[in-house]
């Protein structure tokens, strides 16, 4: 399930953060709504969300819906929002700006689907886990270990589809199979 109260505060620029101010609502119980489909929204959080955007509650579930039946993706532009929606593991979202060049190194340095899960068989499944560790331990003493973490965990986790000259799309590789 696409995040669709994260697409529906970046279409009205705004962010989680902002629905937190107020203390009405915590940081966990975002999380856990971010991750539903607005139809199984509880009254209580469906209202607590309308007070905070100072919309009306009907109208919210309506713009929720529409979102979640579209095509409208989550746009990532700075690296923050790109680990927390790999951290998320969001189903897919799109990447624009800069980001475009990291997602060009990671696609240059995957090998194909099909030598890995050769390797995967040939090792009894340990290679990859193995190597994912090593790379780790390397990672550590790297001077930007974050990003190469993140490079790590997205060449893992997702598919990489550029879509044009400004975007890219990422899903979950799990969602193919």
């Amino acid at each position: 399930m696409k995040n669709v109260l994260d697409i529906y505060l970046q279409k009205h620029g705004l962010t989680r953060i902002d629905l937190l101010r107020s203390g009405k609502l915590s940081e966990a119980q975002l999380a856990r709504i971010s991750k539903r489909d607005p139809e199984k929204y509880s009254v209580k959080a469906l209202d607590a969300l309308a007070k905070e955007l100072d919309v009306n509650s009907d109208e919210l579930l309506a713009d929720l819906k529409n979102i979640r039946d579209s095509q409208e993706l989550y746009e990532v532009t700075d690296t923050n929002e790109l680990r927390q929606r790999v951290k998320e593991q969001e189903e897919e979202f799109l990447v624009k700006g800069d980001l475009r060049e990291l997602l060009k190194e990671i696609k240059r340095s995957q090998v194909s689907e099909m030598a890995e899960t050769g390797f995967d068989l040939g090792s009894g499944g340990s290679g990859s886990l193995g190597a994912r560790g090593v790379l780790r331990v390397i990672n550590f003493f790297e001077e930007d270990s974050k990003t190469e973490n993140l490079k790590q965990d997205i060449a893992q986790l997702y598919t990489i589809k550029f879509i044009d000259d400004a975007a890219a799309k990422l899903r979950l590789k799990q969602l193919d199979y």
